[in-house]
């Protein structure tokens, strides 16, 4: 799992809440054409062609497009920076909107992603906070860090956080099991007591209704 960190303006454009409500990311660098299949030599001929790039601009310019469209690749890990916070994601295969290849738009060349929490940028490991502050619109992680999922970016300290309130929820949704059994008891004692300690519960906020 590759990491990697992108900006929210495509195109000049903030979208980074239809990002997360529509469940994509993209780039601009429109009327390119579709870039399914396309490697980095086509591309560089087609931002030469479409923006008149040279030199160093076609250079950066191609490394922006190319890593989004090529080196990026399905399962990898996105992570946008929105202020004190950042949102990370799991990204699906590049596909093109033919509908937003214009100059207007410029919001052609996407890929889904499904989103998998929102931290504060303080609970990431202090390579991936500074990571995340890179100024470019897109950039791939160069450390060495190796990750089998999303929690291995974390802080240690909040990545226990986080088990230990997954096991406390687990033990939770056990002891609700228990006293649903209780309220089934042939003893009315049983059940009253099943009855009144779910009252307290739901009194003190540790029941969600549906």
């Amino acid at each position: 799992m590759t990491i990697f960190q992108m900006k929210a303006k495509p195109h000049g454009h903030e979208k980074l809440n239809e990002f997360l409500n529509e469940g994509y990311i993209c780039i601009g660098w429109p009327e390119i054409g579709d870039l399914s299949q396309v490697d980095k030599d086509e591309i560089r001929t087609r931002l030469a062609s479409a923006y008149a790039y040279e030199g160093h601009t076609l250079g950066y310019n191609l490394g922006q497009v190319n890593a989004f469209v090529n080196v990026m690749k399905k399962g990898d890990l996105v992570l946008i920076k929105d202020k004190d916070a950042v949102h990370i994601g799991t990204v699906g295969d590049y596909y093109y909107e033919k509908q937003y290849d214009n100059k207007i738009d410029g919001l052609c060349h996407r890929r889904s992603v499904e989103w998998e929490e929102s931290v504060d940028l303080k609970d990431l490991q202090k390579d991936i906070q500074n990571f995340v502050k890179n100024r470019h619109t897109i950039s791939q992680y160069s450390g060495t860090r190796q990750i089998d999922s999303y929690e291995g970016i974390l802080s240690e300290q909040n990545y226990m956080e986080k088990e230990e309130k997954e096991r406390l929820d687990s033990l939770f949704s056990e002891a609700l099991d228990i006293l649903e059994d209780e309220l089934k008891s042939e003893d009315p004692e049983r059940r009253l007591k099943a009855a009144s300690e779910l009252i307290r519960l739901k009194t003190m906020g540790g029941m969600k209704s549906e």
